[in-house]
């Protein structure tokens, strides 16, 4: 492990260690919180005892798909946003303040439109995944290199064969930073 590595753990057990020196002090209420390793202890229990079970699968669950359903419609859609310049400058002012409006605000519309249920959950999860993953797949398209471009059009490569075989692949760091996001 090199030093940085190990400074972070270390503020991390510190920070630990003086909410449990606190905890058990008594300078932070039982009400506002437990102490750390009785929080670890009545997770250990929670995770041992099987109860929880159905519920980490099927939140699991939704996230991957909602994950999987992000990445695929924001590849799909930021490459089809990328050959239509017009369309694109007309979207980017969205994509820019795209954020700023609070995404759990529309659970309250999607209930009333598909019920209770796991639809508006999974629906929630993808709206906040696919602009990260449009707005990467576009920032990687527009930072290929012209060359790769040409070379493209010397192989005599179709829109889709281009896209496939070249563009994506060296706009892939920026996907990746796309589906990190994503899964944040």
């Amino acid at each position: 492990m090199n030093r940085v590595t190990v400074a972070r753990i270390a503020v991390i057990c510190a920070t630990i260690a003086l909410l449990e020196f606190m905890c058990l002090a008594g300078w932070i209420d039982k009400i506002t919180m437990q102490a750390p390793h009785l929080i670890a202890r009545d997770l250990y229990r929670l995770l041992t005892s099987g109860r929880m079970n159905g519920a980490i699968v099927k939140t699991l669950t939704n996230t991957l798909i909602a994950l999987l359903l992000a990445i695929s419609v924001g590849l799909i859609v930021g490459a089809a946003i990328h050959r239509w310049r017009a369309f694109r400058e007309a979207l980017d002012p969205l994509f820019a303040t795209y954020y700023a409006i609070p995404v759990f605000a529309f659970y309250p519309l999607l209930i009333v439109v598909f019920g209770l249920g796991e639809l508006p959950q999974i629906l929630i999860a993808f709206m906040l995944g696919v602009v990260a993953m449009i707005v990467n797949t576009l920032n990687g398209l527009d930072r290929i290199s012209p060359v790769i471009l040409k070379t493209g059009r010397i192989m005599q490569l179709g829109p889709i064969e281009m896209a496939w075989k070249l563009s994506l692949q060296a706009a892939g760091p920026y996907i990746i930073t796309g589906v990190k996001l994503a899964v944040a």
